[in-house]
């Protein structure tokens, strides 16, 4: 059944909206500031050989006597060099340069006041670092433990006081924090609360069993204990999660829109769907305008799929001219799993500049559309992101079907297919063939009149920019 299939595979990919806390930190870190290379091996010399003549210093290291004259005049504006008539020697307070330094390399430290502005999150009370996404109503919210949003300014001060490198290596990912120290910290105050997006991905793994493993990446192994308490809920919330169950109407709905039969035949007329039977009837590259998907429509290698193909063919783009106007309607199945990640609003982003790259600045609209039975599944999560949504009639399609639909150019169709009695996943395609896009218009567009409008925002010419990522607010360094 694994055939064609190496190592996990990501399928789904959530979004959790953790409740945070802001901490303004004013602290003064010390730095180290390299020499100059000359004024460096001056300060050797002088500290192996006690005094120098400076005739002696320049012939040694072949310098003019405007260099000369150059570097000792650095050198003792910066108190790190006396002079005695023609003589050099090193000023008592430099000697503390060369303290702990094992290769006699002379070592300045500067002291910086920075200001940062530091998250922690109510759950677990530990340092978070920004994902550079913004919260959103489409994400799972996440509780914070009681009494945590009393977490004192003075907890935050200890805790970045006592995980000063681990700031410097996660929050603000610097791949040498050796090079600052912490001084001190002058002062912490509390600042808002907020919310910090953390990412989950689910892999498919078969061994030799197939199963779904959650993969918190965003928490490292050796952080596990510290972060046990969010991750648990994290965990706990997406098992509360749920998907629709495969079934003999969803692959019927499918084969009707696909125009085959290839998803049934995977299963051989038993239970199981065999994932790696599938991908040999869909063998890769037979088909420049189709694409096999495995997983959730709006993962990035699905959605990378179909916009490789409207860009690199657009020959088989049905329509014969550029359309003045797009739109991209979506079709999601059931379920409360559905929609909770960060990359359905980066998909739809990525499927709206693959249409701008092709066909120019046009007006794109975006429409979702629920299945009947998501009817009290807190539709409203996704008013945000799309332009429109609505209500299927009921038994217009199955609930285990998605279908994306940008007319006249691509289209992308998957269906809930079990792998055992515990494991589903999605299987379909991506196209920008003549054939399934008319077949998918035809099916979709009776459907039109019989929706049940949720919202609808007034269509304008001009649609407002994309929402910039959340950026970490800290000072560079």
């Amino acid at each position: 059944m694994t055939e064609g299939i190496v190592g996990p595979t990501r399928v789904r990919s959530f979004g959790f909206n953790v409740p945070c806390r802001r901490f303004l930190i004013r602290a003064n870190v010390t730095r180290d500031r390299r020499l100059p290379v000359v004024d460096e091996f001056v300060l050797r010399a002088l500290k192996l050989c006690e005094d120098v003549p400076v005739r002696r210093l320049a012939t040694y290291f072949g310098l003019t006597p405007a260099e000369t004259e150059t570097v000792m005049a650095d050198l003792k504006g910066a108190g790190l060099v006396t002079l005695e008539g023609d003589t050099a020697r090193l000023h008592l307070s430099a000697h503390e340069h060369f303290r702990g330094m094992d290769d006699g390399t002379p070592r300045v430290v500067d002291v910086d006041s920075w200001v940062v502005r530091l998250w922690f999150d109510l759950v677990s009370k530990n340092m978070a670092a920004p994902d550079r996404t913004r919260s959103a109503r489409n994400l799972i919210d996440i509780r914070p433990v009681s009494m945590a949003r009393d977490l004192p300014a003075s907890y935050a001060k200890k805790a970045f006081e006592e995980n000063f490198v681990e700031y410097l290596r996660k929050v603000r990912r610097m791949s040498n924090p050796d090079r600052f120290g912490l001084y001190s910290v002058s002062e912490a105050v509390a600042e808002r609360f907020g919310s910090l997006v953390f990412r989950m991905d689910e892999d498919l793994v078969f061994d030799p069993e197939p199963r779904l493993r959650p993969d918190l990446a965003v928490i490292e192994a050796g952080d596990m204990p510290r972060f046990r308490s969010l991750a648990t809920a994290m965990l706990d919330a997406y098992r509360n999660l749920n998907w629709m169950e495969s079934s003999a109407a969803a692959l019927a709905d499918f084969s009707g829109l696909s125009g085959e039969t290839t998803v049934t035949d995977a299963y051989g007329g038993g239970p199981r769907f065999d994932l790696g039977r599938w991908l040999s009837l869909n063998p890769e590259k037979t088909k420049p305008d189709r694409q096999n998907l495995v997983g959730a429509s709006y993962i990035r290698r699905n959605i990378d799929f179909l916009v490789n193909l409207i860009e690199n063919h657009p020959s088989s783009i049905a329509s014969g001219e550029a359309p003045k106007k797009g739109e991209i309607i979506w079709y999601r199945p059931g379920g409360s799993g559905w929609g909770c990640s960060p990359e359905l609003q980066e998909a739809i982003l990525s499927i709206k500049f693959a249409i701008r790259r092709k066909f120019g600045k046009i007006p794109i609209r975006t429409k979702l559309v629920f299945p009947s039975v998501s009817r009290r599944d807190h539709p409203d999560r996704f008013k945000n992101l799309f332009d429109e949504g609505h209500i299927a009639p009921a038994g217009f399609l199955s609930p285990a079907v998605e279908v994306l639909n940008i007319p006249g150019i691509g289209t992308l169709m998957l269906v809930s297919v079990a792998l055992s009695d515990h494991v589903e996943v999605q299987v379909g395609f991506a196209s920008i063939a003549a054939e399934p896009l008319a077949r998918v218009a035809r099916k979709l567009t009776n459907v039109d009149a019989r929706l049940e409008e949720l919202w609808s925002r007034r269509e304008t010419d001009e649609e407002p920019l994309p929402l910039e990522p959340e950026v970490d607010d800290t000072d560079d360094v």
